[in-house]
């Protein structure tokens, strides 16, 4: 693979956990022969070479060193740090390298780029629309970009280099999407960090009014994602205030709307708009954030049961 015209001989991943490992693995899986350097805490280094996930691994003082010589280079930790990281690392590479980002939030990344990359290297903004309920290297995995929508932000309209990026992560299963940084930042605004938020406020008032131990399988669905902790989610609202207020602000106008059009026989049109709408939704790509795979099994519930069809 690293042979081949375009391709990359060397990668570096700064940040070898979910987002990165999973990374680190697919490149190894379906780009054979690309050497693969990891950049993380020794802790988290010995997990990925038990993964199998690195070629080399080094400390973050040893950054310089894990990053000379690669053509490409992720970064894949909290936005904050990515955003820091830019301006130390991108003097670091040599000419022609592409830089890219796995960030949930692209417009301060990208304007951070445009104001610390230097001529001669190349950012692309890139976020993966995809992940898992596990976190870190232990639940990375080879196949999870695989028929994943994966968005690229370059800073400027996309060119042979943009492209080269691409065709490299379709290699590992993606579904390339191009977007402007505002875009794609009102957009997840809307599908990810709303219902994000919707989850977090259904799930406390529900709470407040102690009704949880009657909560029926339709709002365990709709509040899933209510379990995911705030440190993962600190930095993406923080760096995507505007469109997500907007978001809110929507909403607020949509359910006045339905409260209003009850009892007055106006929400079948809603319901069935909201069923059509939603059978739209790609049923073969991957989310945010995907469940772990479950197999529901029936069983009567008295003692001996589970032993009876595990045994």
């Amino acid at each position: 693979m690293g042979s081949e015209s375009g391709f990359p001989t060397k990668v570096a991943i700064v940040g070898v956990g979910l987002m990165g490992g999973s990374l680190a693995l697919a490149i190894r899986r379906f780009c054979p022969g690309v050497e693969v350097v990891g950049i993380d805490y020794p802790p988290v280094l010995e997990r990925a070479r038990w993964r199998r996930a690195l070629d080399r691994g080094h400390p973050p003082e040893g950054l310089a060193e894990g990053v000379a010589g690669a053509d490409y280079v992720f970064l894949a930790t909290p936005i904050r740090t990515i955003i820091r990281l830019i301006a130390e690392v991108a003097p670091l590479l040599k000419e022609g390298a592409i830089l890219s980002d796995l960030g949930s939030t692209k417009v301060e990344i990208c304007r951070t780029a445009e104001r610390s990359v230097p001529d001669g290297i190349y950012f692309i903004g890139g976020h993966p629309l995809t992940g898992s309920e596990g976190r870190g290297i232990d639940h990375a995995d080879p196949f999870l970009f695989q028929n994943a929508f994966y968005v690229l932000t370059p800073l400027n309209e996309p060119d042979e280099k943009t492209e080269e990026l691409a065709r490299f992560l379709e290699r590992l299963g993606a579904l390339i999407l191009y977007l402007d940084p505002q875009a794609h930042d009102r957009i997840v605004a809307y599908t990810s960090h709303l219902p994000q938020l919707l989850a977090v406020g259904l799930t406390n008032l529900i709470g407040r009014e102690d009704y949880l131990s009657l909560a029926t399988g339709g709002f365990r669905d709709l509040t899933r994602v209510a379990s995911s902790p705030y440190e993962i989610w600190e930095e993406i609202l923080e760096t995507n205030i505007a469109p997500i207020q907007e978001a809110l602000d929507v909403l607020i106008k949509e359910l006045i709307m339905l409260r209003e059009q009850l009892g007055k026989g106006g929400l079948e049109e809603d319901f069935t708009q909201a069923a059509r709408r939603r059978a739209g939704i790609p049923k073969n790509s991957k989310g945010f954030l995907r469940a772990f795979p479950r197999i529901a099994v029936l069983v009567p519930d008295r003692p001996g049961a589970l032993a009876e069809i595990t045994t």
